[in-house]
């Protein structure tokens, strides 16, 4: 059997060959139309995400934002990318910033609660959801920049570095047990020639430890090659979202993450997060 082939361009970028025209638009005011085949094409022919600036959240409170979020998320995905018949609409909050079971987040990592390493959302549904949507509320005090990476750049480098761990992530793993959360995929496959990246590690080791049995050693030595460029500069895109920035990413293609943040006694993080298929 032959074994994986190189991701190709647009969807292989680094932060290096990134130019912001690929990934940025401005949000329509409101009654304009919604740029729904630019962000389609983003989404699925460019880098696999795209920012709207400038939604207009002047004279909404917290739980109005959401709703804001899931109209756009509508109008921009209604045309191209169906009904949003699987969602979760929810105000992200520093209470609510570590893993909840339930919404498919990354788990953060010890020693720092506010942080969230490079992940795909595993959603509530048997299928992971094609689109995250984050809408900046209000940014945390400090930090909180979202961490982008492409799915593709992380498959080429372990071509091309170590080709027998892509190979273990060819295979099949346990995102996660129990009833309503058992799914079994591989972390990297082609859909009709398209790669498909899905990859959280926490629900992965969640997954295995439910078996009663370690990693192999050839599994966890691949997963640990993954998390290594997910924690590398040069595979991470850091972007700082202002209010007002909408932030969709292809939940099939990209990875997204988050730095750890400080929020004050009046300035606290507000996110708003919609799933779609």
């Amino acid at each position: 059997m032959d074994g994986p082939s190189p991701a190709v361009e647009p969807r292989a970028w680094t932060p290096a060959t990134l130019r912001a025209e690929e990934w940025l638009l401005p949000a329509p005011p409101s009654g304009s139309p919604a740029p729904a085949a630019e962000v389609d094409a983003m989404l699925h022919c460019g880098p696999g995400f795209a920012v709207l600036r400038g939604v207009d959240l002047d004279g909404l409170d917290d739980r109005e934002c959401v709703g804001r979020c899931a109209d756009l998320v509508a109008l921009l995905r209604g045309p191209v990318g169906g009904r949003l018949h699987r969602s979760a609409n929810e105000l992200l909050t520093a209470a609510t910033a570590p893993a909840v079971p339930s919404t498919g987040a990354a788990h953060p990592p010890e020693g720092d609660p506010l942080t969230l390493p490079p992940h795909m959302d595993r959603g509530e549904g048997p299928t992971p959801p094609h689109v995250l949507a984050l809408l900046c509320v209000r940014p945390a005090a400090e930090g909180g920049a979202s961490l982008l990476a492409a799915g593709a750049t992380v498959h080429n480098r372990l071509l091309a570095d170590d080709p027998a761990a892509l190979r273990e992530l060819y295979g099949d793993f346990r995102f996660g047990s129990g009833p309503g959360f058992d799914r079994v995929r591989p972390v990297f496959r082609r859909d009709d020639g398209t790669l498909v990246v899905h990859y959280n590690r926490y629900w992965i080791d969640r997954g295995q430890d439910e078996t009663g049995t370690p990693h192999p050693p050839a599994r966890r030595h691949a997963l640990d090659s993954m998390d290594r460029l997910l924690a590398d500069p040069g595979t991470v895109l850091r972007l700082p979202l202002r209010r007002g920035d909408l932030l969709l990413v292809n939940n099939d293609a990209v990875m997204h993450g988050r730095t750890p943040f400080q929020d004050t006694g009046t300035t606290r993080r507000r996110y708003a997060r919609v799933w779609s298929d």
